[in-house]
């Protein structure tokens, strides 16, 4: 019984609660609590004021409770005290011990109140009556407290309670496993083992019917000479695992010997299965290591080399490091797959041929550039080479191919490559030394030495190489500079080509103009950049021929207008250039230009002038004719003819066999009325005399035998019209009486286009006859109208041509009548 009184007089055990007594010295009554089950066995502990500390644990601060002067105690009652005075009157008055004075709880108590009724419910290990007022209290504090008195008691169903409304699953979970122990003195070890008790805890598992567990506390607070202790007693089984424990522990503080001995003795002497091979395999990695700190490196790194394990072989080769033993530690990195840490030990350690088979591994430029550098020292400049390229260091390649390796041309293109400044000043001052001129100024630009490259072109007349390495640079004083350097050596194109780029478009003009014909284009590209009308005046006064009596080809006026975005004039100055064209026989020339026109108007969106588009539709048809004939389609062939002849004015250094094809063609078709007009046409003194005289007789029939033949009319195909769908009409006829609408013409046949037989050229756009166009791809593999490639496969009809044919609409002037 802990804190005794000095004199006792009497001991009076509780009549409610048979575990509860006072000792009462003759003045004040000292109260005490009997456990008969606890942690480590029964126990007795005085009551008095009470609290809780930090982990829930119940403090308690022993408290005496006075009795009246010459009372005695005769009976404690649940607290309350019976005492008899000294004349032998018994007195109940109503007195408690101050550890029972807040045993009831009462609704509406203050909270301190409350927390002192827990409290004393709680010392006296009434746990029933605690969890309902710490229901109440609810806090975190209060559970913990009870659990911790439940547990404290072995009461492992009140302590599961309490801590399931901390809430703690962990300790939940733990007491579910205890609750199954029936060892109390087990029991009472696992749980001093959570209160932190591990002495007591140790005794307790020691004294139980589980020594070992014992040391497996040990083993896992990591005690381990105590451990060792306890299995050499009762476990030797389990020694070669603690002592590798030991080992791994000891090696970590440094105590490397002790650290070998256990690693040593931890060894079994036969491992026959996997769980034993991997045990062996650890002691022996800690030998190793234990071994190389000890500087038994021989022994260390034999083992390393044996086990082949890359943290092993890693851990070993950095001790080795430390040790400046290059070599070992560089093969164990090797082993270890470290190959860069391993090439530089080998390079620090100056041993190259053994990095050698290493540095393709190697990614970082440091090492490649360390070994590069190596490399040359030794004249191996081939090799070393390869390594500044590894390295990424350009400019020591450019320096090694100019002046070991002889390679010029090699190091010209990385340069130009990579653009270094300091790599292209080596090149420029090697090219210097080696008089190429050319290369030089390229090299002395890309280095940053404008002024130095200018010079150099100057005065070696080498100013083109100059232009090339300045490109479309913006720089306009070094543009004027190039200009006044060509300027004074006569070369007026160029110069006036440079002072365009520095908008000196008056002087570029003069010049252009003083080169004449051959440089119009050039100048008229100017004048359309800058927008000029005093240059636009004098450049159209020098085609003209104002400026010199000499006029120039219409085809200058034409790109003039056209550069401008004056569309429309553009294309009268086709037109009559197209009519040039067409009067001197060139009619593919004029088929071109008039083509270029109608693309370019349709481009800009520009409605196509009726003029142009007739012009281009009758050259068109008289081209088709050819094919036409070739391919045996006779009566298409003749449909475009007869197109032709009604505009032969536009085709008069052919007139006379453009009509007899007509008169051939219409024959072979059947078309004998248009057949025998037209050569009586040819029959007129002014063309008879001009019909190839392989035609003439046959002609000359037709005229005579057409009189007195009854033929029947010709009947041409006809198809609905695109736009209003009207029947009967020609295919040959372009223009609908009814709608009034022009429908395209099929770039294949000449024909009409159809609604249910649409294509489109994938080059021009041009409308076609989808089957027609199909055909023409096969047979010839290009577009009839831009001679663009072709093939079947990009020939795609077109379903829905509602978007087609209103683009056709908008894109030509009101209809012609006479087409």
């Amino acid at each position: 019984v802990p804190d005794v009184p000095g004199s006792i007089e009497k001991v009076v055990w509780d009549a409610a609660d048979a575990t509860v007594f006072v000792i009462s010295d003759g003045t004040s009554l000292f109260p005490y609590v009997y456990t008969q089950v606890a942690v480590g066995g029964s126990m007795v502990r005085r009551l008095g004021n009470l609290s809780l500390g930090t982990n829930g644990e119940l403090l308690i601060d022993p408290v005496a409770t006075p009795i009246p002067h010459g009372h005695s105690i005769v009976m404690l009652y649940d607290g309350s005290i019976c005492t008899q005075t000294p004349s032998g009157v018994i007195s109940t008055q109503g007195a408690r011990l101050k550890s029972h004075d807040n045993l009831l709880r009462v609704p509406g108590d203050p909270a301190d109140r409350e927390q002192q009724c827990f409290l004393q419910n709680l010392s006296l290990n009434r746990f029933v009556a605690a969890f309902k007022v710490a229901v109440a209290l609810d806090s975190k504090e209060v559970w913990m407290a009870l659990g911790r008195r439940a547990l404290e008691c072995l009461d492992i169903a009140s302590a599961m309670k309490a801590y399931r409304q901390v809430p703690s699953p962990g300790m939940v979970q733990f007491l579910e496993r205890a609750s199954l122990i029936e060892d109390r003195q087990l029991l009472s070890g696992h749980i001093a083992l959570v209160f932190g008790l591990f002495k007591d805890a140790q005794s307790l598992f020691l004294s139980s019917c589980q020594p070992e567990a014992a040391l497996d506390m040990n083993c896992d607070l990591m005690q381990w000479d105590q451990a060792l202790h306890l299995a050499r007693s009762f476990a030797p089984n389990r020694l070669p695992d603690i002592l590798l424990k030991s080992a791994v522990q000891l090696e970590a503080k440094g105590e490397k010997h002790v650290a070998l001995q256990h690693y040593e003795q931890a060894l079994l002497p036969e491992a026959n299965d996997k769980e034993a091979q991997t045990h062996n395999n650890l002691c022996q990695a800690g030998i190793a290591r234990s071994a190389i700190q000890l500087g038994d490196l021989a022994r260390g790194v034999t083992i390393a080399k044996q086990l082949r394990d890359e943290r092993l072989c890693k851990d070993c080769a950095a001790s080795l490091e430390s040790m400046k033993q290059f070599t070992e530690a560089a093969e164990l990195y090797e082993m270890a797959g470290l190959f860069e840490k391993a090439a530089a030990l080998h390079i620090q350690d100056l041993n190259f041929e053994a990095a050698a088979p290493l540095m393709k591994k190697v990614s970082t430029p440091k090492l490649h550039q360390q070994y590069a550098k190596a490399k040359e020292g030794r004249g191996a400049y081939r090799e070393a080479m390869q390594a500044y390229e590894a390295a990424r260091d350009g400019d020591n390649v450019v320096r090694i191919l100019l002046d070991h390796l002889n390679e010029p041309q090699r190091a010209f293109q990385i340069v130009r490559e990579t653009q270094s400044v300091s790599g292209a000043l080596l090149v420029a001052k090697y090219c210097e030394k080696q008089r190429n001129i050319r290369a030089g100024i390229e090299f002395l630009f890309l280095a940053n030495q404008d002024d130095e490259a200018f010079k150099m072109a100057c005065q070696h007349d080498e100013m083109e190489v100059y232009e090339k390495v300045l490109g479309d640079t913006e720089d306009k004083k070094r543009h004027i500079q190039i200009a006044e350097h060509y300027e004074k050596k006569n070369m007026l194109a160029k110069a006036a080509k440079h002072y365009g780029i520095c908008d000196e478009y008056s002087t570029a003009l003069k010049l252009y103009l003083k080169c004449g014909e051959r440089e119009l284009d050039a100048a008229i590209d100017l004048v359309a950049k800058s927008r000029n009308a005093t240059l636009i005046d004098q450049l159209v006064d020098f085609i003209r021929g104002d400026s010199d009596n000499v006029p120039k080809d219409k085809h200058f006026e034409y790109k003039l207008q056209y550069a401008l975005g004056n569309f429309l004039h553009a294309v009268g100055i086709a037109l009559m250039i197209a009519q040039r064209e067409e009067e001197a026989g060139n009619y593919k020339a004029a088929h071109a230009l008039l083509l270029k026109t109608y693309r370019d108007l349709e481009s800009q969106k520009l409605g196509v002038p009726m003029d142009l588009w007739r012009q281009l539709m009758i050259l068109h048809s008289y081209i088709l004719v050819k094919r036409l004939v070739k391919n045996g389609d006779h009566t298409n062939a003749a449909l475009m003819l007869l197109r032709v002849a009604q505009n032969i004015q536009r085709f008069p250094a052919h007139m006379v066999p453009i009509l007899t094809s007509v008169v051939i063609e219409c024959q072979r078709a059947g078309i004998k009325d248009q057949a025998r007009e037209y050569a009586c046409v040819l029959m007129r003194p002014e063309n008879r005399s001009l019909i190839a005289e392989q035609y003439k007789r046959k002609i000359e029939s037709i005229v005579r035998k057409g009189a007195a033949s009854q033929a029947e009319p010709f009947s041409e195909n006809t198809a609905p019209c695109a736009y209003c769908g009207m029947d009967s009409l020609a295919e040959s006829t372009l223009e609908c009486p009814q709608c009034q609408n022009i429908s395209p013409f099929c770039v294949a046949t000449g024909l009409r286009v159809l609604r249910n037989d649409w294509a489109a050229c994938p080059s021009c756009h041009f409308p076609a006859r989808y089957s027609a166009f199909q055909a023409c791809a096969q047979a010839e593999g290009a577009c009839p109208m831009c001679s663009a490639p072709l093939k079947p496969g990009e020939v795609q009809m077109v379903s829905d041509v509602t978007q087609a044919l209103e683009t056709a609409k908008q894109l030509l002037a009101p209809p012609m009548r006479d087409v």
